[in-house]
């Protein structure tokens, strides 16, 4: 939520964040000047990160979930 918020910039952009830093290559117009690591490196570092909570909360969710652990057994 706050990348997404900060990329548009209905965030405080004096904040260091992965948002910040998408927004500010996107006002400097990176991707015109030929600078495309300056948004590629954020953009994968939040896919990375989003991936692997997602990831992690699927995992632990098969632990936690009495349904899933029922279907597991096989009970």
């Amino acid at each position: 939520m706050e990348v997404t918020l900060s990329v548009l910039g209905l965030a405080d952009v004096t904040v260091p964040t992965i948002g910040t830093t998408i927004f500010w290559a996107n006002q400097h117009q990176a991707l015109v000047a030929g600078i495309w690591w300056w948004l590629a490196a954020p953009i994968l570092v939040a896919v990375v990160l989003f991936l692997g909570l997602y990831l992690l909360f699927s995992s632990v969710n098969e632990f936690i979930d009495p349904r899933t652990r029922l279907r597991r057994i096989g009970a």
